[in-house]
């Protein structure tokens, strides 16, 4: 995977990071470019973006044919066959809208399919963001072509700002084009490409627009709770499968409060009084910190702490940490949501897509949990960029039980 920072001696273990989080929401731009004529849209990104996306549909091929052809490893075959049962248990079980997505196969030759950018001011968490028809106000973009990427890379890092750029081995079309399975995919353990299609079919199932946090979150949650009850469920047979989800997402679940608790000590030290300069200077030492208690007090409770020994160059960088944050945002609220509707996935599927027509999808699932019954609340869709709309204080949690825990990181 591929990531740019500006403190080289990160390099190598950020490298680790990024083979980790191969994931995002790629923007429809197909749908995008099509629907934006008269809109203003930046047409340089656009049209390079649909062309990408083209040709990936154009040159994938069914996956029947993919495993028929002879040209792929049995490890290979055997995880596309685990995307095809994962496919069929989110729809069944999960209740999520598989339409046809996560039936063909593209093969990229070992070559990167796409790369993710995001960026932040680095005096406090603002981040840089980017509106487009359909899908909204966006905090991040997507490339398929790499010198585009590097290109913007070097724009938004010439502005002064904190910049994050990554490969995507996964991303969804929304409900406008359909998922192919891109081969990086196939590098992934099965219990991370298990978590990773649930993550891209919820977006196809559920999205709020210009609400990134939520829809992230929300998709972190399914994703990581329905891959472990899909090998409880599917895979009774082996006991050490089941287990090695729990515990990695456990580790998982331990990483994100720590982060989440690190992004609050670093809002506050922001929201201070200190000159900009001062506060870019001085941010070196909040982080550090957070790296130290991390290694002293949260890495020794890990079922599998080597798989965390990234977290002593956790990057000074605020782009990063609104990525954390956007994957992790008040995870427990939805896991109670599943809770009180006693488990049942269809009925926890319907109070999400209901929160997330509501004007705040938050207040809409805690009301719904306080009354038992639909809220009496405005349910008007969101208007403009509401990354920023919640006032209220980031909320940090206990580890919640194994089955039921999730996070940005998807460890391998």
């Amino acid at each position: 995977m591929v990531m740019r920072m500006s403190e080289s001696q990160y390099h190598s273990a950020i490298s680790r990071i990024c083979r980790m989080t191969k994931r995002s929401v790629f923007l429809g731009v197909l749908a995008v470019g099509l629907s934006a004529i008269g809109c203003g849209v930046d047409w340089s990104y656009v049209l390079p973006a649909a062309a990408g996306q083209i040709r990936l549909l154009s040159e994938s091929i069914p996956i029947s044919q993919a495993i028929a052809g002879g040209d792929l490893t049995e490890e290979q075959v055997a995880k596309l066959e685990l995307i095809r049962d994962v496919r069929v248990y989110a729809r069944d079980v999960l209740g999520l809208e598989v339409a046809n997505n996560y039936t063909r196969f593209y093969d990229s030759h070992g070559e990167p399919v796409a790369f993710n950018i995001s960026a932040s001011r680095k005096d406090r968490f603002e981040p840089t963001t980017w509106t487009f028809p359909i899908v909204g106000t966006m905090p991040y973009l997507g490339y398929f072509d790499a010198a585009a990427a590097n290109a913007e890379y070097e724009e938004l890092s010439a502005q002064g700002l904190d910049v994050f750029m990554y490969e995507i081995d996964a991303y969804s079309g929304l409900e406008y084009f359909a998922n192919p399975v891109l081969s990086p995919m196939l590098e992934r353990n099965e219990i991370g490409l298990a978590e990773t299609v649930i993550h891209e079919l919820l977006h196809a199932t559920v999205w709020r627009p210009s609400d990134t946090t939520f829809n992230e979150s929300l998709a972190t949650f399914y994703g990581r709770t329905g891959a472990v009850e899909y090998f409880a469920s599917e895979f009774s047979d082996r006991p050490d499968l089941v287990q090695d989800a729990e515990e990695r997402f456990e580790d998982a679940d331990r990483y994100s409060d720590f982060a989440l608790s690190l992004y609050q000590e670093l809002d506050a030290f922001y929201s201070s009084d200190l000159a900009s300069a001062d506060k870019i200077a001085g941010r070196e030492a909040v982080y550090q910190d957070g790296r130290d208690r991390f290694a002293a007090e949260v890495q020794p409770l890990m079922n599998q702490p080597e798989r965390y020994e990234w977290v002593a160059v956790l990057p000074t960088n605020n782009a990063w940490m609104l990525g954390v944050r956007r994957y992790n945002l008040d995870l427990d609220v939805f896991d109670r949501v599943l809770e009180a509707a006693g488990r049942d996935w269809a009925e926890a599927l319907q109070r999400f897509r209901s929160a997330a027509a509501a004007a705040d999808p938050y207040s809409y699932l805690e009301q719904w949990l306080e009354s038992g019954s639909e809220p009496k609340t405005s349910t008007a869709a969101p208007q403009g960029d509401v990354e920023h709309a919640r006032s209220a204080a980031l909320k940090t949690r206990g580890p919640c039980p194994a089955r039921r825990t999730t996070t940005l990181i998807s460890s391998q």
